[in-house]
């Protein structure tokens, strides 16, 4: 597996793709949403969506990636959620996507250490928001939690999309 990217060549394309990439993101967080986690702490989720988000992340960029995090966040709070989860998931979503575009760009990270620390940050970033619009407290008493959770939902994720690239060819640039 390369680390080259690989964009599709025509606008058309690329929207097509990034539509079609929104959503399955979209219908894996639906999937997530009726498939609970047997946790009592809110916030703590597997993180299906961003499976698509790595995907995008390691297929076809950053910014790609980063545009399609952000598409998953609107939508999916426009469909299943408030604007106080939306916050939360923004905060989460582009902490997230820094650390992930940061750790995958350097090279010195695989693909299930880049989710693992995604997973970590992500739940950071929710936790940044927590104690900003909530309570220092509440984010504080949860932090271990959802540390541990990231690490073991990161790692799942990671696998997840490490089959996944196996298993999808590289798109043809000249195609």
């Amino acid at each position: 597996m390369t680390k080259r990217e690989t964009i599709p060549t025509s606008p058309a394309r690329r929207a097509a793709l990034m539509g079609a990439l929104t959503a399955l993101a979209l219908v894996a967080g639906y999937v997530e949403v009726l498939v609970p986690l047997p946790v009592t702490v809110a916030g703590v989720k597997l993180g299906l969506g961003n499976t698509v988000v790595l995907f995008a992340l390691v297929r076809l960029g950053a910014r790609p990636a980063g545009l399609l995090m952000l598409a998953k966040v609107l939508c999916s709070t426009i469909l299943f959620a408030n604007p106080q989860v939306f916050v939360f998931s923004l905060a989460g979503g582009v902490v997230s996507w820094a650390v992930m575009s940061l750790a995958w760009r350097s090279g010195l990270f695989s693909v299930l250490a880049t989710s693992i620390l995604g997973g970590i940050a992500h739940n950071a970033g929710q936790l940044l928001a927590v104690a900003l619009v909530l309570s220092p407290h509440v984010a504080l008493v949860n932090a271990p939690v959802l540390a541990v959770a990231g690490l073991i939902c990161g790692a799942a994720v990671g696998l997840l999309v490490h089959a996944i690239l196996r298993a999808v060819p590289e798109e043809n640039r000249h195609a």
